[in-house]
């Protein structure tokens, strides 16, 4: 990957009772945000022990790309519902690849 390609792995956790929803309105974003100009990859994953809580693996083509997404109608449907999915705020990890 390049310098300028942006890593992160968002975490998200649901509120009691809001799993299945949270789960649902993140499946929602992989298709439409694949297809973007700026996204290298865009997975989601649950965590076995702890299953209200997701973890969002994305890289971009840089912070512009990511910003572009940020401002796309499908993920600002998704911000419009965080408050009532989210226990907690919404954690986002950024990653620094390491290779030989």
């Amino acid at each position: 990957m390049s310098n300028n390609t942006l890593s992160i792995i968002a975490v998200l956790k649901a509120k009691t009772g809001q799993r299945d929803n949270l789960k649902s309105a993140l499946q929602a974003l992989i298709v439409p945000t694949r297809k973007e100009d700026g996204c290298l990859d865009y997975a989601l994953f649950q965590l076995q022990e702890t299953p209200d809580v997701f973890y969002v693996r994305e890289s971009w083509k840089g912070q512009e790309a990511l910003d572009a997404h940020i401002a796309l109608p499908h993920f600002q449907a998704f911000v419009e519902q965080m408050d009532s999915l989210l226990a907690e705020p919404l954690q986002l990890i950024r990653l620094t690849a390491v290779e030989p």
